[in-house]
């Protein structure tokens, strides 16, 4: 015969069980949301350096196309890197000091 307290025990590693696979499947998708948001930081970073070779040296001043689109992506790219490090923390790393070394952004122009 069972008794009521074995129903509440039963009950609790159920809720156990479930909270600890709602934390890994949060921490799944919070890892790759970090993998998709640095693989984005990275082609954006690529593109600037390619677009970067392409229009030389130039003028601030300059109103050519590729000259706009390097700042768009070079706002892009900062906004990635800030998404990077806002997603890092929601994974517990709080040390951002080394991202610069490993997603440098070019230079604004």
């Amino acid at each position: 015969m069972k008794r009521l307290g074995d129903n509440i025990g039963m009950g609790r590693r159920e809720t156990s069980e479930q909270h600890s696979r709602i934390e890994r499947e949060l921490t799944e998708e919070r890892a790759a949301a970090l993998r998709r948001i640095s693989q984005t930081l990275e082609s954006l970073i690529e593109q600037l350096i390619a677009l970067r070779a392409k229009i030389g040296e130039v003028h601030w001043s300059n109103p050519s196309p590729e000259l706009a689109h390097y700042r768009e992506l070079r706002r892009r790219a900062v906004k990635y890197r800030w998404y990077l490090e806002v997603q890092r923390e929601a994974l517990g790393l709080r040390h951002h000091h080394r991202l610069d070394e490993f997603y440098r952004i070019p230079d604004a122009l």
